[in-house]
């Protein structure tokens, strides 16, 4: 396979996790290196084929957006085969903590280990374990300097939907956080590492037939259409809208392709996001407490929902689908801390809902009551979960969130991913001084950002091992893919094709999300 040097630069995770030294932690009585990502759940997908492939003896752990994978390092260059790692993802709240805590060296909460109750330590039955009490930038009680008694890690390198310089306020920002300042953001080098087609995506009681358009299902998400009749006359009742928290890198992608933020603030441009606390029926009771959940009444109108994590997405659109309560939890801005709601989809008949959802949820949509939609068109793209392929749905009209449409440009709701770390020594509000690292952590990190952004894991090419979960959501870069052969050194396969053509993008946003796509070449 031909592939350009990417040059990534990671740091060091501080002291600061309970019963544990720098960079390690015991697992069984036995030392691991630890070395921690967090941020989006757009590699969430091939997490463990990856892990998988960098080390031996794996054994699997999860916890509610989180996962973790023990194992000895194996093919990593700059590590000995056999060294003990234990590679930890944290997914909760989404991209801004693959950015603001990284560039600001903060602790945040993990997956506690030491701490699983069920499970088998497998592939297809992990350790089910607990998350660390430890408490996330700007929730009260985050305390400052001298402050020990906070057990949370900080992050290795992060991952974001989009480059860290989107993450913005007053509506990008994770927990009300200021926004990174410009010598922030500096601290970080920054890599784009592969494309993601982000999707319109409905509830399977909006008909297939419904037309959607950029302009019609942004004003849906930002609150300037709230019923159904307004996007087709022969549809009836209100709108529901299953996003993302603030600070996600998935909404940040929303907020950018149908309400022009942060890219046309400057000049007056900006049309905001919807948020909870514009559903009709916010707050209709309850404490926000775990027995007595806040109630968001879905059935006084126009409602929306902030989940943390993707899997929270899709729950919010089975539950509507379904005519089912959805109890989440989710940071409360009036509050100023995380709080327990409840929205009642249950409460009259079952509810017409839109998502904030990027296509690597396709293998899911069908069984949590959603498909994906064509852009500017009519129809459904649906999984055959059998033959694992995608296909429209009969007399669909638009453009479908297809690969081939990624690869050659035609469908332009695409985000590169994009992984950063501390590039400089960081004292964060703790007190830990964060040195920058050599060593496991900054190889296992830079084989890890090459393996995400390879054809082999965003298509399956010449994948002899596990095969990724969702290739067609994902397109290698041109900067770094083109002129794609394989490991016999050929351009194309048996019948001709480039495989350049199969799996890299000819297009690109070189890391800036607000330019438009350019045409690069394959």
């Amino acid at each position: 396979m031909k592939l350009k040097h990417i040059a990534f630069a990671v740091a060091t995770m501080a002291a600061g996790f309970a019963a544990q030294a720098a960079g390690t932690l015991t697992i069984g009585g036995v030392a691991h290196n630890v070395v921690y990502l967090s941020g989006a759940s757009a590699p969430d997908n091939f997490l463990a084929d990856i892990a998988e492939g960098m080390m031996t003896g794996v054994t699997h752990y999860n916890a509610s957006n989180y996962k973790a994978f023990a194992g000895s390092a194996n093919g990593i260059p700059g590590i000995t085969n056999g060294t003990k790692v234990v590679f930890i993802k944290r997914s909760a709240g989404g991209s801004a903590f693959g950015v603001g805590p990284v560039a600001r060296a903060e602790r945040v909460a993990t997956i506690n280990l030491n701490s699983c109750l069920s499970g088998a330590g497998t592939k297809a039955s992990p350790f089910s374990c607990a998350v660390t009490a430890s408490l996330d930038p700007g929730a009260p009680g985050y305390a400052g300097a001298g402050d020990t008694a906070n057990a949370g890690l900080i992050p290795d390198f992060g991952v974001s939907d989009v480059e860290p310089v989107l993450f913005q306020e007053p509506y990008n920002t994770e927990n009300d956080q200021p926004a990174l300042t410009a010598d922030e953001i500096a601290r970080m080098a920054v890599t784009p590492v592969n494309q993601v087609m982000m999707g319109l995506a409905a509830t399977n009681n909006v008909p297939a037939s419904t037309y959607l358009s950029r302009s019609t299902y942004g004003a849906m998400l930002n609150g300037q259409i709230t019923s159904w009749d307004k996007v087709d006359p022969s549809l009836s009742g209100d709108v529901a809208v299953c996003r993302r928290v603030e600070g996600s890198g998935t909404q940040t992608s929303y907020n950018w392709f149908f309400g022009n933020f942060p890219c046309a603030s400057q000049e007056g441009g900006v049309v905001p996001p919807a948020r909870m606390s514009d559903s009709a029926g916010w707050k209709a009771g309850g404490s926000g407490t775990t027995a007595d959940p806040y109630i968001i009444d879905v059935s006084a109108g126009y409602t929306v929902i902030e989940n943390s994590g993707s899997g929270d997405v899709r729950n919010c659109m089975k539950a509507a689908n379904a005519g089912t309560d959805h109890t989440f939890t989710s940071w409360d801005s009036e509050d100023g801390a995380p709080r327990v709601f409840k929205a009642t989809f249950s409460g009259g008949n079952a509810r017409k809902a839109i998502a904030v959802l990027s296509l690597d949820s396709y293998t899911s949509a069908a069984t949590n009551g959603f498909s994906f939609r064509h852009l500017d068109g009519a129809g459904t793209y649906n999984y055959d979960s059998i033959n694992k392929t995608l296909s429209s749905s009969a007399g669909a009209t638009g453009i479908a969130p297809s690969k081939s449409n990624l690869l050659n440009g035609k469908y332009d709701f695409v985000v590169e991913v994009s992984m950063q770390s501390r590039s400089v020594p960081v004292t964060n509000a703790h007190g830990d001084t964060v040195p920058a690292i050599a060593g496991v952590q900054k190889a296992f990190a830079e084989e890890f950002v090459k393996r995400a952004g390879s054809p082999t894991f965003t298509g399956n090419f010449e994948n002899f091992g596990t095969k990724v979960s969702t290739p067609e959501a994902f397109a290698s870069l041109p900067q770094y893919y083109a002129g794609l052969t394989n490991a016999a050194g050929s351009a194309t396969d048996g019948s001709g094709a480039r495989f350049a053509d199969m799996y890299v993008s000819k297009f690109s946003r070189s890391a800036n999300t607000c330019s438009p796509l350019k045409y690069i070449g394959n």
